[in-house]
């Protein structure tokens, strides 16, 4: 048996949630249930992928005459010999300048550039691309996260848990952090634009725009565990319990920064009333019939 729920400080439309948790765990009473909004900062970024590509026919021919032509020939030699347009050579070769692998003279001349050797003998080029996309800081949770597209802003009214829980030193500085702490939290992400293991790597980050605040609406409900004979803050975001936010609650209001009846309107008066309508748990029942069975049976004894 527990107290009825309109004696309890529980949001209204959070009615229906607090009756499914109670019938599925029947050693749970819901003290208190309360809605919020709570800040997520969105920073748009704009990132470098780099990734390796294979030398075209053209390429790989050029790059094997700066090696292995003495001396080695100008452009316009090139293109003779394969028979080709210069203008076609020129723009290969103009590809490759950009990639700092080959170097061209005032005279058409070719030469490998410092380091070009390395890639001809890897078969393959690092090209980079500009990709958008968005950090997403949840001090709540705790997390860093990466999205292509923008979130959906919208209007929530309701409390601010900032107002009663101090979240703002928990947000990332996107701009402070570095290519090598970003890197595992972009992969982590599931995008696909960093994955070591394929070559291809996010080399470069920038801000590029103004932060910007985004609110989410979350459940705080405070469970009286029967069995344990505790309370428990539980954080949800529609189904889903948010492990990281609700141990962040917990430990905040173990340590008394946080009040129960700041948070949700909870008195000690309705968690007393609680802890003494709840019955005695089955195995203490148990506990306490095996003890003065043994107390009995020592008695016997002693007056025997």
């Amino acid at each position: 048996m527990f107290l009825a729920s309109s004696t309890k400080p529980i949001d209204s439309n959070l009615s229906a949630v607090v009756e499914q948790i109670e019938q599925q765990n029947p050693g749970l009473s819901v003290l208190a249930a309360r809605q919020f909004r709570c800040v997520r900062r969105q920073t748009p970024l704009e990132v470098t992928i780099s990734e390796p590509r294979e030398f075209n026919v053209l390429e790989e021919f050029i790059l094997r005459a700066c090696i292995e032509f003495v001396p080695a020939p100008t452009l316009k030699e090139l293109a003779d010999l394969l028979g080709l347009d210069e203008i076609f050579v020129t723009t290969t070769a103009t590809t490759l300048v950009s990639l700092d692998i080959l170097e061209v003279s005032a005279t058409g001349k070719i030469a490998i550039a410092p380091g070009g050797k390395e890639f001809f003998e890897l078969g393959a080029v690092s090209r980079s691309q500009i990709q958008s996309i968005y950090a997403i800081s949840d001090p709540l949770n705790q997390t860093l996260t990466f999205n292509f597209d923008a979130l959906p802003t919208q209007t929530v009214n309701l409390p601010d848990l900032a107002d009663l829980v101090g979240l703002e030193h928990k947000i990332a500085d996107i701009a402070n952090l570095s290519i090598a702490e970003i890197q595992p939290l972009i992969q982590a992400s599931g995008l696909g634009i960093h994955i070591p293991a394929d070559g291809k790597i996010v080399s470069k980050f920038d801000v590029i725009g103004d932060d910007l605040n985004l609110w989410q609406t979350i459940s705080i409900f405070v469970l009286f565990d029967a069995i344990e004979n505790k309370t428990n803050i539980q954080v949800r975001q529609g189904k889903q319990i948010l492990e990281t936010a609700s141990n962040l609650l917990n430990e905040l209001e173990f340590q008394e920064k946080i009040s129960l009846n700041d948070l949700c309107k909870l008195t000690e008066d309705v968690i007393l009333q609680e802890q003494e309508i709840i019955p005695a748990p089955k195995n203490r029942k148990q506990a306490s019939k095996k003890k003065r069975q043994e107390t009995e049976s020592g008695n016997k004894q002693y007056e025997e």
